[in-house]
């Protein structure tokens, strides 16, 4: 699963904002309200992949895997990992505000895939 623009999930806190300051030949910016992370920042996969944890709590760590800005859902049978997608989509939808038009799912339907 794939969440299009997903560090755009993360907003960013006001006393933090001026750590989103870049230079450019204009002078120096910064992102304003509302902020969300934004890609390119130093720490953002870190911060993304470890509100991916805390937003899939609770779940068996046997049917996710989290990978930067990427969840990979797995199960032994087609059934398990329908449900596993399932439980997957409710916790995020709690959280994510129009999840459905966010997501992009891979590999669907596949009987194995290698990952990194």
């Amino acid at each position: 699963m794939n969440l299009k623009s997903g560090y755009w999930q993360v907003e960013v806190q006001p006393e933090d904002r001026e750590n989103t300051a870049f230079t450019t030949g204009q002078g120096l910016w910064q992102f304003k309200v509302p902020c969300l992370m934004p890609f390119g920042l130093y720490n953002a996969p870190a911060t993304y992949e470890r509100l991916m944890e805390t937003v899939l709590r609770g779940l068996s760590s046997e049917a996710y895997l989290v990978y930067l800005d990427d969840i990979i859902i797995v199960g032994r049978k087609f059934e398990e990992h329908l449900n596993n997608i399932r439980k997957v989509f409710q916790k995020m939808q709690k959280v994510i505000v129009g999840i459905s038009d966010l997501m992009t799912v891979c590999a669907p339907k596949s009987q194995s895939t290698k990952l990194l």
